[in-house]
């Protein structure tokens, strides 16, 4: 009887572990994927700012960006404890604080090469975390998952236009931007195969209607140039995403 206590307890803490270890792992994820998002979002943003640096707006934008980055690693740093993801997010902040120095001066076509580059090293090193956090999904795990993965490649979209549009790397970059939609089209034919309920099924259809319209505008970039319309534009795709992730997360 004793005996068969022992093994309860082992493991009744051995589940108490093993949840708090999870729920470790699914905030290391989401910030991961924030790291992620912001990268690229950040880089857009900066290129933006080169074509239109009279906009102070841009510029305010971009020190929130920095701050939320800052954020995302900071909850990273609170839970990883493992060598590797601490030497990552050391590189990670390091890159940061050259970033927040970039942006601190003026513009330049140099600087705004340097912060493709650093956009490159925030998603390598948040995936590298956020791979060594990964666990088995669910399936409404998988979709949020699939659903950060849009926003990020759309962050990462842009960035290449613009990039395209301010002559850096043409064809480079509207291969990348190319390559980039293409994924987009991949997890769109995952959203589209989940059996929706009619309302937000009908928030799926606004999402592949706004989608199929930025695709063309983005694929037309060789010949018209509409940056302003396309970062504005892009907003109600992205509202989209957001509704059905929340669908998701009320599921779970």
């Amino acid at each position: 009887m004793k005996r068969l206590l022992n093994i309860l307890l082992i493991l009744f803490l051995l589940s108490i572990y093993t949840l708090a270890s999870t729920r470790g792992d699914v905030k290391i994820i989401e910030a991961s994927e924030n790291i992620r998002y912001l990268g690229q979002k950040i880089t857009k943003e900066y290129l933006y700012l080169y074509q239109n640096p009279q906009k102070v707006e841009i510029k305010e934008q971009l020190y929130e960006n920095i701050k939320r980055l800052e954020q995302s690693i900071l909850d990273i740093k609170t839970i990883a404890n493992n060598k590797e993801s601490k030497n990552i997010l050391d590189f990670l902040t390091y890159n940061k604080n050259d970033v927040k120095k970039l942006i601190d001066k003026s513009v330049s076509k140099k600087k705004a090469i340097l912060m493709l580059d650093y956009s490159e090293s925030f998603l390598e090193g948040a995936n590298f975390i956020e791979n060594s956090h990964r666990y088995k999904f669910s399936t409404e795990e998988q979709i949020l998952m699939s659903l950060k993965d849009i926003e990020y490649l759309l962050q990462k979209i842009s960035k290449y236009y613009m990039a395209y549009i301010l002559g850096v790397d043409k064809n480079l970059n509207f291969n990348n931007m190319v390559y980039a939609i293409s994924k987009i089209e991949d997890i769109l034919k995952e959203i589209n195969s989940y059996n929706y309920p009619k309302t937000v099924f009908m928030e799926v259809k606004n999402m592949n209607s706004s989608w199929i319209k930025h695709k063309k505008f983005f694929y037309k970039v060789k010949e018209l140039s509409i940056p302003n319309l396309i970062l504005v534009s892009t907003t109600k795709f992205e509202e989209s995403i957001k509704e059905i992730a929340l669908y998701h997360k009320q599921k779970q």
